[in-house]
């Protein structure tokens, strides 16, 4: 599978060790090597290039023309050239075929309002409207086609699900999602973090969260050579 892999391809990079809930981050395929080595842009966090171990094991997941293929790989070494930083990453696992796109996430910070979704609320009588939820504040941490990482001073039940209002740009999506994860940090600015996953979403909502994720690296990377 290594062969599906081409220049310019992007791909999410998380600890292998914490591939369910850890942070991702975003890279660019810039050279391919033999012996199952490439050239990737090093990633960007909050317009800072960001330094990954050498000595840990990370999945790297590629999304090609070919669809989106898992590899465990390693860091083994950086380069660097008057424009760019890169990373010299090494696949260790043959590679294995995924058929959904929103494991892809970005790391960011981006405002949220989010609302409990009543569940088996009854209908209003007399044909009255029928009262809007209050929506909470909430700090995206990282998003994707397939959910999204928040933290809030608001507590929610677990087997709660959650509309989600989100501005990409100058544009407005309104998702729905299941908690999958709850964490409570007590001596934070934001007390709780949750990890939602999305259900129900269209394959145009998707690619319009995948765009903008690409357009926002675009312009970090932009930021990062003036």
């Amino acid at each position: 599978m290594f062969n599906a892999i081409k220049i310019g391809d992007r791909l999410e990079i998380t600890l292998f060790r914490e591939r369910a809930f850890g942070k991702s981050h975003v890279s660019q395929v810039e050279d391919i090597y033999t012996n199952n080595e490439l050239l990737i842009h090093m990633p960007i966090a909050y317009g800072q290039l960001v330094k990954l171990s050498t000595t840990e094991a990370y999945s790297m997941l590629f999304f090609t023309e070919k669809g989106m293929i898992d590899f465990r790989g390693e860091i083994i070494g950086y380069k660097k050239d008057k424009e760019f930083n890169f990373m010299i990453v090494r696949l260790v696992s043959g590679g294995e075929r995924l058929q959904r796109r929103e494991y892809f996430r970005y790391t960011c910070l981006l405002p949220l309002k989010f609302g409990v979704v009543a569940p088996n609320k009854p209908a209003p009588e007399d044909g009255a409207e029928a009262d809007p939820e209050p929506l909470s504040d909430g700090i995206i941490k990282d998003l994707g086609g397939g959910g999204v990482r928040f933290v809030t001073n608001e507590s929610v039940d677990e087997k709660a699900t959650l509309q989600c209002v989100i501005m990409l740009g100058d544009q407005c999506v309104m998702l729905v999602g299941k908690i999958l994860h709850k964490q409570f940090f007590p001596k934070s600015n934001y007390k709780f973090q949750y990890r939602i996953e999305f259900e129900n979403t269209t394959f145009n909502e998707q690619e319009q969260i995948i765009q903008f994720i690409f357009k926002e690296q675009r312009k970090e990377a932009q930021k990062t050579r003036n």
